[in-house]
């Protein structure tokens, strides 16, 4: 049975992915042993600030352990009182921790410095090797905030536990209190203590340098003009030089606090604790909504402020460049409202094409690393996933290889400032040149204007090589958003839009086609022939039959022959959708299903309404006979409180002025595609309904859908939202579809 798909399937996989059930995307540390986001985030406060650095120059050993030594040379350096342990190295205080000791002006600091923070054993040893316990650590830290015995009571460590608790700041850490502390676990309660409160009142970082609250750090590890390593913020227009270290990519995105010192420096970036963000790979976008490859979509709206290449902009001016594999942040606020949303840049000056099937021996000429992720068509895949002719670029900021499949076949119509050197060229029927990276410039000092060859391009539409071989075919699709007169436009799934003359009519509009240019204003489409379905589509197993959904995959819906419209996994209740259901699907290299059409799963394509039938009499009849009469049928609605219709049609059948139904109008809205009548809830009172999405009615809940219309019987108006209707009466009569949906709700 078809079921609808509510925002309520949505809510439960963001509650998901919110418990950690579901991956998230890679942690973005430079130590390969770090795969938490929240460990790496920890780690690079710290070692911008020179309190922490790893075992190895690429392993950080979360899980190991600190000796009372290393935890006391970590508290210090995060005072910023390092350059200072030099005054302390020349005596003894503790006969296990003399002069020549690594750590003796740590500790001999820690005991007799202007901030004691740190005592001994009652048998007068400091025993700096041992570990650091969890108790050891949380009364340093506290001690740092200026709490002292006699502020926390109680027998210790249990005192300095609760109040520890009571503060936050152990927050994110469980532990007894003489269990050993890892490194991560360390690394976490100091950024804790950066963000805590002193005892007496004031920031802790107030000790620590410089705060300038409220910043997004762009990039976490840059150079100045002069090549002096940096850092670059939203505090400021151009890279901040940094006093010790840079970051990472696991910084880039965050809105937190940059901390200075005194020569404008900075010293380290700390992520805020208040409101949320989420890393997600992109699967698909749209102006109100951002998919991750997990299925859970964010809702946001073209206005939503967005970080992209360094610059501030909106959402709506950069969504049409976000491709599927595209890194983001989307970082919510305390009040559950998408504040901002960082987005990833995957560009590279460098690319590749792939020689042979399963090569990576190109991709040692763009990075000389070994333990970068390869990501393809939406996920994370292996070496084999590499195809001949693919195109790969690497991104440093997350140690990322990035492979683009897609192919255009295109009609070469000049290059820039030549095809001996190019640096764009244009191609038939596309308004924009395409930069040309400098691995393509062989192949295309080869051709000539005037060609119809086969641009290789690269995950962000740059031409990386040139075919002029038949065995290499373009594989460019897209959907036509209009066909008729001579003219087409497509907007290509790889993010183009590519406009010129063709000989499709009407009956391509909406519809799902190949491209090629095959002139300088001539297009070539071909509908898309489906692979075949075979076998039900299971949403929770993200499976069509036997075949795999891709990381990228594509899902539009329709209803019988009408235009398409793209949806969501998320959109999508975990059920399984039947066969019949399945009108296309399109498998890519891999045999994963990358491109589906569905047929009327959702009913979300209806618009649902008032039914007011017109009669026309077509003939008075003859004499002893009845006139004859035609009906067509109007649907009214409203839309932001704005009263709408569509029609009247002729090709439907409803039984009354009044009755609530639904239709599908063709493209051009001269018929209707399909419509359904909806059945009547009578008299429902106020009080069964749950919330604005679930109402009870007989013992069975309904689902009311995010664009349910209300009319105002009485008045003959259309309310703006749900609950001024709900206001309005104690009672209503609700009108539902088949599947149990709230479409409509009507009052007096």
């Amino acid at each position: 049975m078809k079921r609808f798909v509510t925002r309520w399937a949505a809510l439960a996989l963001a509650l998901v992915l919110a418990l950690g059930l579901i991956p998230a995307t890679a942690a973005d540390s430079p130590f390969t042993d770090v795969t938490d986001r929240q460990t790496a985030q920890d780690v690079e406060v710290l070692r911008m600030l020179g309190a922490i650095d790893g075992v190895t120059a690429t392993t950080f050993h979360p899980t190991g352990t600190l000796t009372r030594a290393q935890f006391c040379k970590m508290a210090v350096e995060v005072l910023g009182q390092g350059d200072r342990v030099g005054s302390y190295e020349n005596y003894t205080i503790f006969p296990d921790v003399k002069s020549s000791h690594w750590a003796s002006g740590y500790v001999n600091l820690a005991v007799r410095g202007e901030n004691k923070f740190i005592s001994g054993y009652s048998d007068g040893t400091f025993k700096p090797n041992n570990t650091v316990t969890f108790g050891q650590a949380v009364t340093i830290l506290m001690r740092l905030l200026g709490y002292t015995d006699e502020d926390v009571g109680a027998v210790w460590p249990v005192g300095y536990l609760d109040a520890a608790a009571r503060i936050g700041l152990t927050d994110g850490v469980k532990l007894n209190g003489n269990d050993a502390v890892t490194r991560a676990q360390a690394a976490h309660l100091f950024v804790n203590l950066l963000n805590s409160d002193m005892k007496e009142g004031g920031a802790f970082l107030s000790k620590v340098g410089t705060a300038v609250e409220d910043v997004v750090m762009l990039n976490a590890d840059t150079t100045t003009a002069s090549g002096a390593p940096a850092v670059l913020t939203t505090n400021s227009a151009e890279p901040a030089p940094v006093a010790n270290k840079t970051g990472s990519a696991a910084l880039s995105g965050r809105k937190g606090t940059l901390v200075m010192d005194s020569a404008g420096k900075v010293l380290t970036f700390v992520p805020s604790v208040s409101g949320s963000s989420s890393d997600i790979t992109v699967s698909s976008s749209g102006v109100d909504r951002i998919t991750a490859s997990t299925g859970v979509r964010f809702t946001v709206n073209a206005d939503t402020v967005t970080y992209y290449k360094n610059e501030k902009t909106t959402w709506g001016a950069v969504q049409p460049f976000v491709r599927a594999g595209t890194l983001a942040t989307i970082y919510t606020a305390a009040s559950g409202k998408a504040e901002f949303i960082y987005v990833g840049d995957t560009a590279s000056d460098e690319a590749v094409v792939i020689s042979r099937n399963g090569s990576t021996a190109e991709l040692s000429l763009l990075t000389d690393r070994t333990d970068y992720r390869i990501f393809k068509n939406g996920e994370t895949v292996t070496s084999g996933a590499l195809r001949q002719y693919d195109v790969a670029t690497y991104s440093s900021a997350n140690n990322t290889v990035y492979v683009s499949d897609t192919r255009l076949t295109g009609y070469l119509a000049n290059a820039y400032p030549n095809l001996e050197s190019p640096l764009r060229v244009e191609i038939g029927c596309f308004e924009e040149p395409f930069d040309v990276m400098p691995c393509a410039i062989a192949t295309l000092s080869q051709c000539k204007p005037g060609q119809t060859v086969t641009f290789l391009l690269t995950q962000d539409n740059k031409v990386a090589g040139v075919s002029t071989s038949n065995t290499v075919r373009g594989n460019c699709a897209g959907y036509v958003e209009s066909a008729g007169g001579g003219q087409a436009t497509v907007q290509l799934f790889c993010g183009l839009t590519v406009t010129g003359k063709t000989t499709a009519d009407e009956s391509m509009t909406g519809q799902l086609a190949s491209v090629s240019t095959v002139g300088d204003d001539r297009l070539s489409l071909s509908r898309l022939i489906s692979q075949g379905a075979r076998g039900d589509f299971d949403v929770e197993k993200r499976t069509v039959g036997d075949a795999p959904l891709a990381g990228n995959i594509r899902i539009f819906e329709r209803v019988g022959a009408g235009a398409m419209t793209e949806i969501d996994l998320g959109d999508l209740s975990p059920v399984v959708i039947p066969s019949s259901s399945v009108d296309y699907i399109r498998k890519n290299y891999a045999g994963k299903v990358d491109i589906m059409v569905l047929n009327n799963v959702t009913g979300d394509r209806y618009i649902y309404g008032r039914i007011r039938v017109h009669i026309s009499e077509i003939s008075s009849g003859e004499e002893g006979q009845n006139p004859r009469y035609e009906y067509s049928y109007e649907l009214q609605y409203g839309k932001d409180g704005e009263a709408q219709s569509i029609g009247p049609f002729k090709n439907v059948s409803f039984s009354s002025t009044g009755q609530w139904g639904g239709i599908v109008p063709s493209s051009d809205g001269s018929r209707a595609t399909s419509y359904v009548v909806l059945d009547k809830l009578s008299n429902v009172p106020v009080s069964a309904w749950r919330s604005d999405t679930l109402v009870q009615v007989g013992g069975r809940n309904y689902t009311v859908s995010e664009n349910v219309v209300c009319y105002n019987a009485t008045a003959d108006r259309w309310f703006k939202t749900l609950g001024d209707a709900l206001v309005y009466a104690d009672h209503a009569d609700l009108y539902v579809d088949a599947n149990g949906v709230v479409r409509g709700v009507e009052v007096r």
